[in-house]
């Protein structure tokens, strides 16, 4: 019989394999900090993950609460792509979200010095900030100072925030082609590296339902293509109520139901006087 050709592959070729994922080693599931959200969603190695939601709902400041969570309950380290704040801003949040305090002087419960200077020694191992100052780097320059990040850091995730500040450059591509692409370049590296990514998408529609409220009513209304529901290994929708001053959390998209989560939604409520989401105990 002649040599088995790279790429094919017997049952018996992925022993190790299987009985890593029978045993528990791969496959963990890791808390997402949430108790409410996490009857729906479970972080899991390698994984896709699209957060969307209407303008100004929380849906960064969510993936920025799952990251400093995970960091303090987890020892996750991450990666932060998000150019639309600057570095000193997005450290900054990062304070916020470790010391439950807001950080600027209009506040009467501010942080104090002593207090940043504790946040800043903790995310200075968890965290890692990447900017390409004056430009804007195609997913090729993100990805490659990730894979330095997880080489030199051990970083287990990282955050893109937002999908449009990524260099729009598509060559002779149609959007849906390049986005379906640049999905496929980070379900690769979560792989090969063995990590998790967040990407934040803004909605290309939002429709007024009979509560008078904005909403995004599917990932297939992120703008640019239907990839990006068909490719995430979850989606996630985030709307808020202002009136009511609660945010709703759906987990819209699960590809393995209970290993990943389960599609369905909770409610976690936003407290501006420690710039974090809570849990709120009900659905």
């Amino acid at each position: 019989m002649s040599d088995q050709p790279k790429g094919v592959y017997t049952a018996k070729n992925l022993t190790e394999e299987i009985w890593e994922l029978y045993s528990g080693k791969t496959q963990k599931q890791y808390h997402c900090g949430f108790n409410d959200l996490h009857k729906y969603f479970k972080i899991i190695k390698p994984s896709f993950n699209i957060v969307t939601g209407t303008p100004n709902c929380g849906k960064s400041s969510l993936v920025y609460d799952i990251a400093m969570r995970t960091a303090r309950n987890e020892n996750f380290k991450w990666c932060i792509f998000s150019p639309e704040h600057s570095l000193a801003v997005n450290l900054k949040r990062l304070c916020e979200k470790y010391l439950h305090k807001p950080f600027d002087s209009i506040f009467e419960n501010r942080a104090n010095e002593n207090e940043i200077i504790e946040a800043i020694e903790f995310i200075d191992k968890h965290f890692y900030l990447l900017d390409s100052k004056g430009d804007s780097p195609d997913i090729d320059w993100i990805l490659d100072r990730c894979k330095y990040c997880v080489d030199v850091f051990g970083i287990d995730a990282f955050i893109i925030d937002p999908y449009n500040e990524i260099n729009p450059n598509r060559a002779n591509l149609r959007e849906d082609e390049h986005i379906s692409l640049l999905i496929s370049k980070i379900k690769r590296f979560n792989r090969e590296t063995n990590t998790v990514s967040f990407m934040v998408a803004h909605p290309n529609k939002q429709i007024r339902g009979a509560d008078g409220m904005f909403r995004v009513n599917s990932l297939y209304d992120i703008s640019g293509t239907a990839h990006w529901n068909n490719k995430a290994d979850t989606g996630i929708i985030v709307t808020r109520d202002y009136e009511k001053q609660v945010t709703e959390v759906r987990v819209a998209k699960v590809r393995e139901v209970d290993i990943q989560g389960n599609v369905g939604s909770c409610t976690l409520a936003w407290n501006n006087s420690t710039k974090t989401f809570e849990d709120t105990g009900y659905e």
